[in-house]
């Protein structure tokens, strides 16, 4: 007799590609199929993490309601969205990702299962107290949210809503063991692990050095940046970053770096893969500075880490993170790595390579 699949659903907050969607794409795709069966959900954004779980032959889903910015009517209606979804769905084992996934997933959890929101959060293991109770409810969380660059009031409404949530979830997967004592210093009411995030070199497929710079050149002449061609290419120096164009990836203060360090290092360039919100602001920035044929904002590039052996520096200024895939990406690359002491930084980087 064959055995009955797991069915486990995944849902992410977003469908643009970034950490936490390559987390969940990457457990999507390697689980064996003959024992899971697999449903990705995702909400609004620019629909990357379909585009490849598509390709990759995954079920997936887009929620029409869920978004990241908070919006209560928007809200309301994504969470009746996801209970609607797992009545009809019926998994094992749901899996959230990212904050706002985190809190509608697991209230619509404890919905399903039958179970008040405003019960006592119960014992992991315990005895079972609603209809659908041996389902399992799984959080991981990519960075505490409560540790973004947020008014104070923000912070600490962000931080009920991790803490009070963490009682409606089974485990919370941290992806440093920093954030793993954070949530147990606050007493977060849920079983708490720390795994860390991970990639395998030899599927990252690098381009050569001498063939990923000559590209990265090229897009600066594409978009009509004019480089004073009076170095070689040789004598080019590249500083980039991958990182998606939100306050907490810190782009603003490698930008006043970059003003700086020119002065003296006028071979420098500096590259910034990624795309986002902020976008504008730093386009502005990088204009007032003087830095329009120094500073290439190169936008969302697929797998733009193949580039990453084109920069004699990779810097990561983030204010906050969790465990970030390009950092792991550009020690695989073997570069020489700046990033800043947050999240799980410190637990695979050297104190020499850290700074505030």
């Amino acid at each position: 007799m064959t055995e009955k699949k797991r069915k486990i659903i995944y849902l992410v907050t977003q469908s643009e590609w970034g950490g936490a969607q390559e987390y969940v794409y990457n457990l999507a795709v390697n689980l064996d199929k003959n024992q899971f069966e697999i449903l990705v959900l995702a909400g609004q954004g620019d629909g990357q993490l379909f585009d490849k779980l598509n390709q990759a032959g995954m079920a997936c889903r887009k929620l029409k309601y869920l978004k990241r910015s908070v919006s209560p009517l928007a809200d309301f209606l994504a969470l009746k969205e996801i209970v609607s979804t797992y009545k009809k769905e019926n998994p094992d084992v749901i899996h959230l990702n990212s904050s706002k996934a985190g809190f509608l997933g697991s209230l619509a959890g404890k919905i399903y299962k039958g179970i008040s929101p405003l019960a006592p959060p119960r014992r992991f293991g315990g005895a079972g107290l609603g209809r659908n109770d041996k389902i399992k409810i799984i959080y991981t969380a990519h960075g505490w949210v409560f540790n973004e660059p947020l008014p104070f009031l923000t912070k600490k409404l962000y931080f009920w809503i991790e803490k009070i949530s963490a009682g409606w979830k089974d485990t919370i997967i941290c992806v440093s063991e920093a954030d793993r004592q954070l949530a147990l210093s606050c007493h977060f009411k849920s079983k708490l692990i720390a795994i860390h995030n991970a990639v395998d070199p030899e599927k990252l497929n690098f381009l050569t050095k001498e063939e990923a710079q000559q590209k990265i050149i090229n897009l600066f002449k594409n978009l009509e940046l004019k480089i004073n061609l009076k170095f070689k290419i040789q004598n080019l120096k590249l500083i980039g970053t991958i990182a998606n164009l939100y306050p907490t990836k810190g782009i603003n203060f490698l930008i006043e770096a970059a003003a700086k360090l020119i002065k003296d290092h006028p071979e420098l360039l500096f590259v910034v893969f990624g795309d986002g919100p902020e976008r504008k602001k730093l386009e502005l920035m990088i204009n007032d500075l003087g830095l329009k044929n120094k500073v290439l904002l190169a936008g969302y590039l697929p797998e733009a880490h193949r580039y990453l052996k084109a920069f004699d520096l990779f810097v990561l200024p983030s204010v906050k993170e969790g465990l970030p895939y390009a950092i792991l990406k550009a020690q695989a690359a073997g570069l020489t790595v700046v990033a800043t002491q947050t999240g799980g930084l410190p637990e695979i980087l050297p104190a020499e390579c850290l700074v505030e």
